[in-house]
């Protein structure tokens, strides 16, 4: 058994000892951080992702851990559900997530949740690269993404950056309307999947679809958005979510990382139905990450 499975099993095994069996529901979990005395002093962040939906849940940051020992309390986590637990240090003080040795960060899970306990969290030094990635809360902070550009034609920022799993991208729309992108068309809108969305009143709608013709997309069956943010400010739109990189099923289009994928770009000014015509339009292309 490698360590770094070693300290899952013994974070799983030391909650098992002591949650209490309860009715199905949201609880808090304390997370006792032991062994931490070279960090002292250091930025810690954790975030924690359901492990079956792919939806991170909370995200907590300690400006400076206080001392060798401490405790955080985390919460929501869901009874019978399990979780992964990403965590890092910022060793170099840069206020950002740096790959292993640069920052030390790690990765464990916490099984079947069935109530409210402690999870003892175990120092060692079998780090993990673990991608730390946007905070999907509907703005995009300087520097929050690995790559942005501002497409000409349109106004319209698309920042990005993916794992090996999954693409995180928000997007700024000069106006306060709808606001969209297709991955990877076959012919003008033919074959591409589409994420379209909009706020009004401070509620986002999102929705997928698909290209079914070089002219018109329409509505897939089931969406492949794991998580989704949105927010009006200034005039503007600003949007954010993740779809995973392998697709669910022919209604939406699997990406590879490393990949160059040709994008579509549109917004409205002021009209938030997705029937609305575009005020802008344009096509222009993106790089992935090569993952890890």
């Amino acid at each position: 058994m490698s360590r770094r499975t070693f300290r899952g099993l013994v974070a799983t095994l030391a909650l098992a000892a002591v949650l209490s069996l309860a009715a199905l529901g949201e609880v808090t979990l304390t997370f006792a951080f032991t062994d931490l005395g070279p960090h002292v002093g250091q930025a810690l962040s954790l975030r924690v992702v359901d492990f079956a939906s792919l939806v991170e849940v909370a995200r907590v940051t300690v400006p400076a851990v206080p001392s060798a020992s401490f405790q955080i309390d985390v919460s929501p986590f869901t009874e019978g559900h399990t979780y992964q637990i990403d965590y890092f240090l910022d060793q170099n003080g840069n206020g950002a997530y740096d790959a292993p040795p640069v920052d030390a960060a790690w990765r464990f899970y916490v099984s079947s949740i069935q109530g409210p306990g402690l999870v003892t969290v175990v120092h060692d030094a079998a780090f993990t690269n673990i991608d730390w990635p946007p905070l999907i809360d509907g703005a995009i902070a300087s520097g929050e993404y690995r790559h942005s550009m501002t497409d000409p034609a349109t106004g319209i920022t698309v920042a990005w950056q993916n794992d090996s799993t999954a693409l995180y991208v928000g997007l700024v729309s000069p106006g306060t309307g709808w606001v969209g992108i297709g991955f990877d068309p076959s012919m003008k809108m033919q074959g591409a999947s589409f994420v379209l969305a909009a706020v009004a009143n401070g509620t986002l709608s999102v929705t997928n679809e698909f290209g079914v013709a070089p002219t018109f997309h329409s509505s897939t069956k089931q969406s492949d958005i794991i998580q989704a943010a949105g927010q009006e400010a200034n005039g503007t739109t600003t949007v954010e979510f993740v779809l995973p990189l392998a697709a669910p099923d022919a209604e939406h289009k699997t990406l590879s990382p490393g990949e160059t994928v040709a994008i579509l770009l549109a917004y409205s000014a002021d009209q938030d139905s997705f029937s609305a015509h575009h005020t802008a339009r344009s096509t222009t292309t993106i790089t992935l990450d090569g993952g890890i």
